[in-house]
Formats: structure tokens, C-alpha cells, sequence
């Protein structure tokens, strides 16, 4: 029979902190995704489906961007610089604009109806797990270079 040392041994030698980063991850995003499901079977809302896709699709893209390969690196910093000068040209032009249509006293806010309401937290939701989702796998389960090693023990 196996002392107790002998145990703690094992687990000391076989759990590192990237298999706990990538368990605990992954056991979250799941949860939140079958949250995120069923409240979508639920409200039987194709907007906040197509809000959701979008949410995904952007988070995903910019899970890759945050956590680029080193032979990556170089070209996204240039992407980096383009999307950055779109951010603050273009999207902060048309700011105002959007806070017009959110907050329009003719119709009332917009914000405060629940189908809006949830549309953006079905898209937000989608962004959040694809980006960390992303983020953690290119992180610490991918094996090139870039990736978080285990710290050598010798």
C-alpha cells in the first residue's frame, strides 16, 4: 500500500499549475456556455443567437490576437496598430451616435427594455468565453513556442 508521502509525491510531480489553469478554465467555460444555452433555447430569440455568434466570433479573434505565437508576433503587432487607429478614428466618431440611440427620449431607452438588455449580454457573454477560451488554450495547452512551460525541475 502507497504511503502517504509517496501520494503527495505524485500529485506535487503530476499537477502543475498549467494542468490547473487549463481545468479550471475549461470547467468554467463549459458552465457558462450551457448557461448561455439554455437561457438561448429559452427566449427563443434569433437576434440574440446572431448577437451571441457575433459575441463569439469577436471574442475569438481577439483571444488569438492576445496571445500570439512568436511567429505571430510581429505581424500582429502591426494589426495591433491598424485596429487601434480604427478605434479611436472611426468607432469613437460614431460614439455619440450610439449613445443617441440608446438613450432616445422619443422612444425611451432603449437600454432598459429586456430584449435589448439581452441581446447584449448574450454577445458580451459570447465575447468573454470565446476571448478566454481562446486566450488559455493558445496559452497554456499549446505545445510551440510561446506557450507556458513547466519550470524545469533540475
Amino acid at each position: 500500500m502507497p504511503s502517504i508521502s509517496a501520494a503527495m509525491k505524485w500529485v506535487k510531480d503530476s499537477v502543475t499549475s498549467k494542468k490547473i489553469k487549463l481545468a479550471g478554465s475549461f470547467t468554467f467555460a463549459v458552465l457558462v456556455a450551457m448557461i448561455l444555452a439554455v437561457v438561448l433555447i429559452a427566449m427563443k430569440d434569433l437576434l440574440a443567437w446572431l448577437s451571441t455568434a457575433l459575441g463569439l466570433a469577436a471574442g475569438w479573434g481577439t483571444g488569438i490576437l492576445l496571445a500570439p505565437y512568436q511567429s505571430e508576433q510581429t505581424r500582429f503587432k502591426e494589426y495591433a496598430k491598424v485596429v487601434s487607429v480604427f478605434l479611436t478614428g472611426y468607432l469613437l466618431g460614431k460614439l455619440d451616435h450610439l449613445f443617441q440611440l440608446w438613450f432616445d427620449p422619443e422612444y425611451g431607452p432603449l437600454v432598459l427594455r429586456s430584449l435589448f438588455a439581452l441581446r447584449m449580454m448574450a454577445g458580451v457573454t459570447g465575447f468573454l468565453l470565446a476571448a478566454v477560451s481562446t486566450y488559455v488554450a493558445r496559452k497554456y495547452l499549446s505545445f510551440g513556442p510561446g506557450s507556458e512551460q513547466p519550470p524545469n525541475t533540475e
